[in-house]
């Protein structure tokens, strides 16, 4: 992972020895850090904000507009100027849902490839986001005055929700997005559940510095429940070679659900 910072690092290499049982109230404890803090990114910036709303970059929109969006997060309002082109392919075949899948409206089976690439960038633009949420920052709201620590001291605080309560509900949450066939260790290292509630490790890091964009360039297969799309990051650098673009091309599968709701199987966040 490039460009984490070193608390970041270290909160992972804690979590193999396993979390102690002190409970405690930290009355100088900091807040969660339930995403980054607010930015306003240029026009042209190379950095997009992974809580912004989902932009989709596919091959075939013709244009592009500058527009003003605003996201809510958890906490605070992030504002961004950037270069978006529609969240919908030209016919309007897809849409998110409320949970941030993609649905088609009319039958996927008689999409082009174009508007399947086109919803496939939707969908990894939210797991994305549901990713960096869920293993970066935290989605739910906790209390830094209620927390468990680990046998070093790593602080796990409490998740006040109204309904969560268990690793379950958590899974619950992060599998609208994510097909249930995709794995989270990570998941289980960061949350903690105990007497009934729920602790979540803040272990917040930096985003990758060279990472660009990720763009969805085509379909490399298709069955009836399963599609795998070639998906290119590109990056302006590395930290070997800060100053020689890379682009790293891999697989992102999506698993078309029995009600006909695209969700994630094979997937790696690019920063």
């Amino acid at each position: 992972m490039r460009k984490a910072t070193a608390a970041f690092l270290a909160a992972i290499l804690c979590l193999s020895a396993g979390c102690g049982s002190k409970t405690s109230q930290a009355p100088d404890s900091s807040s969660s850090a339930a995403g980054e803090e607010a930015t306003t990114i240029a026009e042209e910036s190379t950095q997009p904000d992974p809580l912004a709303p989902a932009e989709t970059t596919a091959e075939a929109s013709a244009v592009t507009t500058t527009v003003s969006t605003t996201a809510q997060d958890v906490s605070e309002t992030v504002t961004t100027t950037r270069k978006e082109t529609p969240q919908q392919d030209p016919l309007g075949s897809f849409t998110y849902n409320d949970d941030g899948a993609v649905v088609f409206t009319d039958d996927p089976a008689q999409a082009d490839d174009t508007a399947l690439i086109q919803a496939a960038q939707a969908l990894y633009n939210s797991a994305c986001r549901t990713e960096w949420n869920f293993t970066v920052g935290c989605p739910y709201s906790l209390s830094p005055d209620e927390y468990i620590e680990d046998d070093i001291g790593w602080r796990y605080q409490k998740i006040t929700d109204e309904g969560i309560t268990s690793i379950s509900d958590i899974l619950e949450d992060y599998y609208k997005v994510f097909n249930i066939g995709h794995a989270v260790h990570q998941l289980s290292e960061l949350y903690i559940e105990r007497d009934g509630a729920v602790y979540a490790l803040d272990a917040a890091r930096g985003r990758d510095y060279f990472y660009m964009d990720s763009v969805i360039t085509g379909i490399r297969e298709k069955t009836d429940n399963t599609i795998i799309f070639t998906v290119e990051s590109h990056y302006s650098g590395s930290d070997h070679a800060p100053d020689t673009p890379e682009t790293v091309t891999e697989d992102f599968t999506v698993v078309i659900e029995e009600d006909g709701t695209w969700k994630a199987l094979v997937f790696r966040l690019p920063y």
